[in-house]
């Protein structure tokens, strides 16, 4: 188990959530997304689905990881909220490639179909 310390907790009423900043301590490398999620999770007894690394920063010669991350109360405020590429980034690796695959084939879709509304 990863030794860590939550350095702030700010609970954002307008926003409907919780910001949280931790410090993992010397254990930078082991700072995966899915780690920090279910470690502040565990801490706050809440869901794991409702948390939300936002940033995980190190800083050279130093082996400590940073951590800031958002913990919602509904999944639908964060949905509205965090842009979708930070959902992409808490899937699995081969979920991972094959919604990058489905979502490069709907932008060409929508490139062909522009080129010929504008051929015609």
């Amino acid at each position: 188990m990863a030794e860590y310390t939550i350095l702030n907790k700010f609970e954002n009423q307008l926003l409907g959530r919780v910001e949280v900043e931790a410090m993992f301590h010397g254990q930078a490398h082991l700072a995966s997304r899915q780690k920090v999620r279910e470690i502040i999770a565990k801490e706050l007894n809440v869901d794991q689905n409702l948390v939300f690394p936002i940033k995980i920063s190190t800083s050279s010669g130093v082996r400590d990881a940073k951590i800031l991350a958002y913990v919602y109360k509904k999944v639908d405020d964060a949905k509205r909220q965090l842009p979708k590429h930070l959902f992409v980034r808490l899937l699995s690796k081969e979920e991972r490639e094959k919604v990058k695959k489905e979502l490069a084939s709907k932008k060409a879709a929508q490139k062909q179909a522009a080129a010929k509304k504008g051929g015609k």
